[in-house]
């Protein structure tokens, strides 16, 4: 999910002899949000000799990277997944530093219409259309800086809609009318993709775990007037020479932490541009074999109801699956609450590989990134039109506050090396403020 000199910033303060302090007094840097933005950039500073506090609202670190290892017996990523572009994809230096170990995704994928698989004809002309897709946002772009791909890509059929929809709700976790070309198109191609061994969440604990944190703290206000920035937070007030603000452009939108002074009119504005998508994972533990499908096939249908869905099947070899929703769909879901993302992913299937699926569900769960008030939603998606604009989201506030996190990202936004390269970028930043040396 989906959709992040730097070497000189990289030494990991692994054996450095560093013990974390529960809560640093004024430090040089408080960094807001421990998702993988800022705890690149606390590495970086922590390694240049600065001193940092993170404060994060959660009770873990991660933010929109987490995995839970136990439930179903196999590792369960509820937030990013994969690496995509993996050769040159800044996010590999976690790999590195964290010592894991990249799963290359050589995984088989079958298209289904209404349960079927696609005839031969039809994959034919399934590859026709996704390279005439291509082809007309390209040319669109080269006439115009702009434009949403739902007015490129007008589904005639099922097995269109079926190729849009991995362009836009599938694929951006938004529907095609509301992505921008110019944003999705600046995105290097996936492959090779990656997974990591164990899950990428757990290998974002390992890598973050001696970065000092405060849980549980949630930021209301940060006021950069004084002498030293004063950051409100709901477990009480502490004061920083400089601060990162790392959290989604979603979580800015709510207005619920403020800025004094207030944010510019540009950056409010980029705020309300830069939406979060919509999409989210449902994983399904079956008590017996119900799927006949090699392990790790990627499966990509639409249900008789022309509902769009990925999913992985048999993943690492369990009696198990994990069904991908998105956009509209999405929301949708979500809204419904209850176990309606299950009961959708579980028809959707059947459909494939027969009704008798239905009874050996032994254990689920469906994420509901929207609903998560530290997070609603799974990442940002530039409006049609405002492709550009995530630089400006990047920008500094009043001199001292710095921001990073996917959204700021122009390359890759929406994806795991994006908040990994914003949260170096932004260190650098606060490093040309402070100096290189350590306080004293």
């Amino acid at each position: 999910m989906t959709r992040f000199g730097r070497r000189s910033l990289l030494m990991s303060p692994f054996g450095l002899g560093f013990v974390p302090p529960a809560l640093a007094a004024d430090p040089d840097v408080a960094v807001i949000g421990a998702g993988v933005a800022g705890l690149a950039a606390a590495r970086a500073l922590m390694a240049a000799g600065k001193s940092v506090q993170v404060i994060e609202a959660r009770e873990r670190i991660g933010g929109r990277a987490f995995t839970d290892g136990t439930t179903f017996g196999f590792p369960f990523d509820h937030g990013a997944q994969w690496i995509e572009a993996g050769k040159i994809n800044p996010a590999m230096a976690i790999v590195r530093e964290a010592s894991a170990r990249a799963i290359l995704d050589r995984s088989e994928q079958a298209l289904y219409l209404a349960g079927k698989e696609l005839s031969k004809d039809d994959y034919a002309r399934f590859e026709k259309i996704a390279q005439e897709a291509t082809r007309r946002i390209a040319e669109a772009l080269k006439q115009q800086p702009d434009v949403a791909v739902g007015r490129l890509l007008a589904a005639q059929d099922p097995l269109e809609r079926l190729a849009f929809a991995m362009v836009g709700p599938l694929e951006q976790g938004v529907e095609n009318g509301e992505l921008s070309a110019r944003d999705f198109t600046r995105q290097p191609e996936p492959e090779p993709q990656y997974a990591i061994a164990g899950g990428l969440g757990a290998m974002i604990q390992r890598w973050g775990a001696r970065v000092p944190v405060r849980f549980g703290a949630r930021v209301v206000r940060v006021d950069s007037t004084g002498a030293q920035i004063a950051i409100e937070t709901t477990a009480g007030q502490m004061r920083a020479r400089t601060a990162i603000v790392t959290l989604p452009s979603g979580v800015l939108a709510t207005g619920k932490i403020g800025f004094a002074p207030q944010l510019s009119a540009a950056k409010r504005e980029v705020i309300a541009q830069l939406p979060m998508a919509s999409y989210n994972k449902v994983a399904l533990l079956f008590s017996r074999q119900v799927i006949d499908a090699p392990a790790g096939r990627n499966v990509t249908a639409l249900t008789r109801k022309e509902q769009a869905f990925d999913a992985v099947v048999r993943p690492t070899g369990r009696e198990a699956a994990l069904v991908f929703v998105g956009g509209a769909h999405a929301r949708a879901l979500e809204e419904e609450g209850g176990r309606a993302a299950v009961t959708f992913a579980v028809s959707a299937l059947a459909e494939i590989y027969g009704d008798g699926l239905r009874g050996a569900v032994a254990k689920s769960h469906a994420t509901q990134w929207g609903r998560d008030p530290y997070a609603t939603g799974a990442w940002s998606v530039a409006r049609p039109g405002h492709a550009d604009k995530r630089a400006v989201l990047a920008q500094p506030h009043h001199d001292r506050v710095f921001f990073a996190g996917e959204a700021t990202d122009p390359v890759w936004a929406t994806r795991v090396g994006g908040a990994y390269a914003s949260g170096l970028r932004a260190a650098k930043e606060v490093l040309a403020v402070l100096g290189a040396s350590s306080r004293r």
